[in-house]
């Protein structure tokens, strides 16, 4: 039979150690939350240096300036200025989108409110313009995202 000294000790013990391993996963689950609030901040300045330069129609510029540096890999130089607007708000909202799929994929929103954006993004897929962006912007966005969306314009296109 054990000293009941040493069943008090083993208890205490098994019981700091499994604390001391709560804490340690606690830890990190809020590490990795502020890194991503941090990168969220960033993505959000991003989106908004976006707006501001679509809103004062400077994107277009700074776009065309890009295009006379590397003619031929975008459509862009080939777009009415309707187009252009239609590019630029569509950019916006594949950024936008992209944040959504991370929480989504995160569990940080419910599976509901995925389907309302999916719903809304099959709509957008079927845009010319959209591809567009999608080509693009390739590996600029979170790879899972970006895979994502991919399957989507081929599915979409497959069923056209």
């Amino acid at each position: 039979m054990m000293d009941p000294i040493t069943i008090i000790l083993i208890t205490q013990t098994a019981i700091f150690t499994l604390t001391l391993i709560v804490l340690i996963i606690q830890v990190r689950k809020q590490v990795l939350a502020t890194r991503l609030e941090v990168y969220s901040k960033c993505e959000a300045d991003y989106s908004s240096l976006l707006r501001m330069l679509t809103q004062q129609g400077q994107l277009r510029t700074i776009y065309d300036d890009l295009v006379k540096m590397e003619p031929g890999t975008w459509k862009w130089e080939t777009y009415s200025d309707r187009e252009k607007i239609l590019y630029n708000y569509f950019e916006l909202n594949y950024e936008l989108v992209e944040r959504v799929f991370v929480l989504a994929e995160m569990g940080w929103i419910e599976s509901e409110t995925w389907k309302e954006w999916e719903v809304w993004l099959t709509e957008v897929c079927q845009h010319p313009i959209f591809r567009d962006v999608v080509e693009d912007t390739a590996g600029m966005f979170y790879s899972e995202f970006e895979k994502y969306i991919n399957e989507k314009l081929s599915n979409l296109l497959q069923n056209t």
